[in-house]
């Protein structure tokens, strides 16, 4: 175990709280104490820290208090107590050491005249390498689900925004002083957001125009490719009036102006000058698709592709320009020698409007491994850049997959400034996301196309299996997409006729199993009372990781409530593993695991079987029933019949509709202008109602997830008549977001 104590002042802690972010990707544990945080057994606490940690980095800022040298004595004595302590002394725009430190004269350290970002992430390296652990930085925050809604990022920077007029020193509140404590819950809430690998300041997106070369004119009028963007268009992140300092109600003290505190995204479209190719040298282009399928992936290839020609033609490089699609997604760097053979030359005008993926698609599970991913982005980094020479890279995926291009684009930088500072002249190279979702959960992304072609045919399928249901009576339990949302399931149980589908189940919703059957169990009853039906029947339309808080009352046989539904010993592994991760307040990465699918839907659909075939467990849940249901005629229980579907590989099949088509070859289009030009590091995206470029920092930040307390999950559960609750309310519980 690897501990670090970082010593500081909290005029410091913007910097510090930098280092201990990326200290915290490679250390064990990293104590960082605030201020504000201080409260009776403060000492004690730093005292227990000091005795634990093995690092000391001792921050030297403008104003050295007495709780540093306190801190630091105390470390020094325990140091010679026996203990083998490494202490790194970082002077802050000094260069010696003051005359209360002088007992760590002969300890390592440094000046940083600057200290930011650069120095913060140059001081974790150089700690870590000293300790002699592997440091790892991909561009990718430690704790991978920060955020799940985009309006919660935009209210985090306005507060970083506000608080920075107060350098983010705000004494410890007194007792009653309401407005303190509001303050010190703001102060906290930023610090655990930045300790999760949040960015300090709202991401910018990169541009290298201008930078090595002079910037040349696109040849390209407007009149064949339409109005150029200013560098300066930019397109707010959010146009509710409360968040502006025009807007009418709300706290005055937290409305803003959000173009001057940066809130914005630059516009997409072509622009006034290129940066590729580069005077002299061929273009060299590859395209890769990953994750799952979507209606609409090869309009996207065809823009990219068709956009690139017209810029050679009109360039006249079209003779130097290499267009190549990597086979397989990220797969196809295990398959590249010499021959290439994971290539493909990329001819798409005859399959634009077709269905699936004309260069494949794969899943890389390793880029979601911190453990395994850095070997892996420096393998894909130096094929890209060495064996293939690659300037531009097109990704197109989900939430995985936007993730991966950070990562590969952040490796990359440092991959090129250790070739050039070894003598090497390298490529730098470019990386664009498009995003690809048939969940809809990547943050910054209105809807995805394909989306609503997958709820299309959703719904389609709900209706075609609620008359099924109705015909021959049974009990129906669908699961649809969702890895860690529920947005297909929602849009297509609210598109579907009312009555058709009973419960709607989805991740960010709670839920048991003993919930759900005295739900289902009453809408039976409701029938045979109503409309005479004797045989049950109903609906329940799940997503993938809709997994119910009593899941472990069907995985260990111990549990006193323990019910057999023949899980395997995988099924069984998976549901634990998602429980720890629940437990831990974490959540699944990328794909759902087929183990935990096939889990999920035998739990949900063999366990409500059991629970209503069974007597003993029916006459407790009748217990719970009102008079009128529990005196009532009853169905015929032995007659309840089950059946399971399962359609997700036909929702990602079906061919694209004229939307998807429309909204893919625009992305790709508008994706080729950009990356053109010298934009790197950044996903196109419509967002409101304009295309935009978003920092892929500012994607990688979390997830979108449907807010449970929304309008529209309001709307959702209204249509199926199901209760806000289907768990019992824990102590302190509020509407998930």
């Amino acid at each position: 175990m690897t501990r670090a104590f970082l010593c500081h002042s909290s005029a410091d802690s913007k910097f510090v709280l930098e280092v201990a972010k990326y200290l915290k990707r490679c250390l064990d544990d990293v104590f960082c104490y605030e201020e504000y945080q201080r409260t009776g057994s403060f000492i004690e606490e730093i005292n227990r820290q000091l005795v634990r940690c093995e690092v000391m980095v001792v921050f030297v800022g403008s104003k050295l208090t007495k709780w540093q040298i306190s801190e630091v004595n105390a470390a020094l004595n325990e140091d010679q107590s026996g203990r083998d302590k490494h202490f790194f002394v970082y002077l802050l725009k000094h260069d010696d050491l003051p005359s209360e430190l002088t007992l760590l004269s002969s300890q390592p350290r440094r000046s940083l005249k600057q200290y930011d970002s650069r120095d913060a992430l140059s001081a974790a390296r150089e700690i870590s390498d000293r300790l002699g652990v592997r440091f790892h930085w991909d561009g990718l925050p430690g704790n991978a689900h920060l955020f799940s809604y985009e309006k919660h990022i935009i209210d985090h920077f306005s507060k970083v925004s506000r608080l920075n007029e107060t350098s983010f020193r705000i004494e410890p509140a007194a007792a009653g002083d309401e407005k303190a404590k509001e303050s010190i819950d703001e102060l906290e809430s930023i610090r655990r957001k930045w300790l999760g690998g949040c960015p300090e300041r709202w991401p910018e997106v990169v541009c290298w125009a201008g930078e090595d070369t002079e910037p040349r004119a696109n040849r390209l009028s407007q009149g064949d490719i339409g109005e150029r963007r200013l560098q300066d268009n930019r397109v707010i992140a959010a146009a509710l009036s409360t968040y502006h300092a025009c807007g009418n109600g709300g706290d005055p003290e937290k409305r803003c102006c959000m173009m001057e505190q940066g809130l914005c995204f630059p516009e997409a479209g072509p622009r006034d000058s290129v940066y590729f190719p580069r005077p002299g040298e061929a273009l060299q282009v590859a395209i890769a698709v990953s994750g799952g399928i979507a209606p609409g992936i090869n309009a996207v290839i065809d823009g990219i592709v068709q956009r690139h020609h017209l810029y050679a033609k009109t360039h006249g490089y079209q003779d130097s320009l290499r267009v190549i699609g990597l086979k397989n997604g990220f797969r196809a760097f295990d398959a590249i020698n010499d021959s290439q053979e994971a290539l493909k030359t990329v001819d798409t005008s005859k399959h634009a409007n077709e269905g699936g993926s004309l260069l494949g698609t794969s899943r890389a599970n390793e880029l979601l491994d911190t453990a395994r991913r850095r070997d892996g982005l420096m393998g894909i980094v130096t094929k890209l850049v060495d064996t293939l020479g690659i300037d531009i890279l097109y990704v197109i995926g989900g939430d995985g997959s936007m993730k991966a291009a950070h990562a590969i684009w952040t490796v990359a930088q440092e991959y090129v400034a250790e070739q050039e500072k070894n003598g090497r002249d390298v490529h730098r190279l470019s990386v664009v996301a498009i995003p690809k979702t048939m969940d809809n959960d990547i943050l910054w992304v209105w809807q995805a196309f394909g989306f609503l072609s997958a709820v299309e045919k959703a719904r389609e399928i709900i209706e075609h299996l609620a008359t099924e249901v109705q015909a021959n009576p049974r009990l129906c339990v669908a699961q649809l997409f969702g890895s860690d949302s529920g947005f297909v399931v929602s849009h297509a149980v609210l598109a579907s006729r009312t009555g058709h589908c009973d419960l709607a189940l989805i991740p960010e919703a709670r839920f048991t199993m003993e919930d759900v059957a005295l739900y289902m169990m009453r809408k039976m009853l409701e029938r045979r009372r109503d409309i005479k039906e004797i045989i049950p029947r109903g609906m329940i339309v799940m997503a993938e990781t809709a997994i119910p808080e009593d899941a472990m009352d069907f995985v260990d046989e111990g549990r006193p409530n323990y019910i057999d539904i023949d899980l395997s010993k995988d099924e069984k592994d998976a549901i634990r593993e998602f429980e720890r991760l629940r437990e831990a307040h974490e959540r699944i990465q990328g794909q759902t695991s087929d183990h935990l699918r096939s889990a999920g839907l035998k739990i949900v659909s063999r366990g409500l079987y059991k629970i209503l075939r069974d007597e003993r467990r029916r006459q407790r849940l009748l217990r719970k029933m009102p008079d009128e249901l529990r005196n009532a005629p009853r169905p015929r229980w032995k007659r309840l019949r089950m059946f399971t579907n399962e359609p997700r590989h036909v929702l990602r099949a079906i061919p694209p509709s004229c939307t998807d088509i429309i909204m893919g070859n625009r992305l790709g289009t508008l994706a080729v202008d950009n990356a053109l030009a010298g934009y790197t590091d950044f996903m196109m995206s419509q967002w409101l109602t304009e295309y935009v470029l978003v920092p892929l920092e500012l994607v990688t930040l979390g997830r979108k997830r449907i807010p449970t307390h929304g309008i529209f999950w309001k709307s959702v559960i209204a249509k199926t008549g199901q209760p806000a609750e289907l768990a019992p309310k824990k102590r302190g519980d509020g509407d998930s977001g």
